[in-house]
């Protein structure tokens, strides 16, 4: 499985409750529509959640906290699946789906990561 990790801040524009009220109620949709097209097999949004609880394990580890708003994760097979719906995805969607994250994303901001899992546990067994 690869996963694509965008870390994006908000648009200057929003509190934190507009940025993540408008991305899981508006771009979710557009997202999930997407989902067939862009060959994708899961997409997950992580809102940005601070709680008294993960800045003591934050301090306790010695770890930077990052400052963005959000992640959204997008997982496909492969990436020769990625590059073939990449070809395959009409540029109209790919321009509305940027011009979507226009409206609440800073998109001067953004982080992608790509990764391949290897999931430890639970194992299948469990």
């Amino acid at each position: 499985m690869i996963k694509c990790f965008l870390l994006v801040h908000r648009a200057p524009h929003l509190t934190a409750e507009e940025f993540s009220d408008y991305w899981a109620r508006v771009h979710s949709r557009l997202a999930v529509e997407a989902a067939p097209v862009l060959r994708m097999r899961r997409y997950v949004q992580n809102h940005r959640r601070d709680h008294p609880v993960g800045a003591a394990f934050q301090e306790s580890r010695g770890c930077i906290m990052g400052d963005f708003d959000g992640v959204a994760e997008a997982w496909w097979d492969s990436f020769e699946e990625m590059a073939a719906a990449a070809g395959e995805t009409p540029p109209e969607l790919a321009a509305a789906i940027l011009q979507d994250e226009g409206r609440f994303v800073d998109l001067a901001r953004p982080i992608i990561w790509f990764g391949e899992e290897r999931p430890f546990w639970p194992t299948k067994a469990d």
